[in-house]
């Protein structure tokens, strides 16, 4: 910070966010796409800023995260506006088959470009299911709504000759595809999509639910929108090999049946839309996690049955910065901090100490 009363002061660019957790603070930034874990002390400077902070000022700037303004311009600087606007009813749609699927696929395709849906998942549980449909899919999804289409298939032996003869033409819909359970692996022309092999056993829903750095994901549309609405459920339904509507596969409440309402019905539905609303900021332990506005919110599985309860397959402890499985791991229950009632009890004086003997 320079001196004088009228001195420049350092500003960040509207696309660099400071997002401050418990115990350190992430800056994100959005056009870059890159994150920058920085102490809270940091961000308590950019917004009051104090002298001797020349270590903090020279990281801003050798970052390109931020510049020396005039304080009058400074003021009048525009923050990156919060307002969001869904384009859609449907933004995101999980649909499973299985070899005994009877729902009418065509159909709640045609249902889903009407929502306007752009990111589709099909999981394909067998071998069956995926030859059925697969050439359907390629013939009915052309000219819809849809932008990417990833695909999750069983690998089998005939697999290779299945896409050589199905893939000849381009399917421009289709993303990716995700062989799982994969013994083996093989090339295709693949310069239009991306083709995954994993030994994964499965595409089951009690797989999904993963917090991990892999899976953070920074953009300007998600941060927005991660702000506004929850970051897994809103604006999404899947339908699952039964043919019974949900909101995510993973949960158990299920809204409808395709054999007697349409998705449009279920998604008329308030109780079906019940979680969309609910943020970061209101979820325990994760309101005060500096990686909040760049994950996936799992209401699936839950470490309690609170509706604003943390998620389980998440490690992380915010109060200590260390991830389940790193040395000195401790939980947040061994940390001091209570969850009763809906509500989080902190205990500062023992994370305080405990981060002590951690981390100095």
């Amino acid at each position: 910070m320079k001196n004088g009363r009228n001195a420049p002061i350092l500003k960040l660019y509207p696309n660099v966010i400071p997002v401050k957790g418990y115990n350190r603070s992430l800056l994100m930034d959005l056009q870059k796409g890159t994150p920058y874990l920085v102490p809270n002390s940091l961000v308590d400077y950019l917004e009051t800023p104090t002298a001797g902070m020349k270590e903090y000022e020279e990281f801003i700037l050798q970052n390109e995260l931020g510049l020396f303004v005039d304080p009058e311009l400074g003021e009048s600087l525009a923050p990156l506006s919060l307002e969001y606007h869904p384009d859609s009813k449907i933004n995101n749609a999980i649909l499973e088959l299985d070899a005994y699927s009877s729902w009418d696929v065509s159909s709640v395709l045609k249902q889903l470009d009407a929502l306007g849906a752009r990111f589709l998942e099909i999981r394909f549980l067998d071998v069956v299911s995926f030859e059925n449909h697969f050439p359907e899919l390629k013939k009915n999804l052309d000219n819809t709504t849809v932008e990417y289409l990833r695909i999750a298939v069983p690998f089998y032996p005939k697999l290779k000759e299945f896409l050589d003869s199905n893939l000849r033409e381009r399917f421009f819909r289709l993303s990716t595809l995700v062989v799982y359970n994969a013994t083996a692996g093989f090339e295709l022309q693949t310069d239009f999509y991306n083709l995954l092999f994993t030994q994964q056993e499965s595409v089951s829903h009690e797989q999904c639910g993963n917090v991990a750095v892999d899976y953070f994901v920074i953009s300007t549309e998600g941060y927005v929108r991660n702000r506004n609405y929850n970051s897994c459920l809103a604006h999404k339904i899947s339908v699952d090999k039964d043919g019974l509507i949900c909101n995510c596969p993973s949960e158990t409440t299920k809204y409808g049946n395709l054999d007697v309402a349409s998705l449009e019905e279920v998604l008329s539905q308030d109780a079906f839309k019940d979680k969309w609303m609910l943020t970061k900021d209101e979820i325990l332990v994760c309101s005060v996690c500096e990686f909040r506005w760049i994950c996936s919110d799992c209401r699936a599985f839950t470490v309690s049955d609170l509706k604003n309860g943390k998620p389980s397959k998440c490690g992380y402890n915010p109060f200590i910065n260390l991830w389940e499985g790193d040395e000195n791991y401790l939980s947040e229950a061994q940390c001091g901090v209570v969850v009763t009632n809906g509500a989080m009890q902190v205990d500062d004086a023992l994370i305080a100490a405990l981060n002590l003997t951690l981390w100095e």
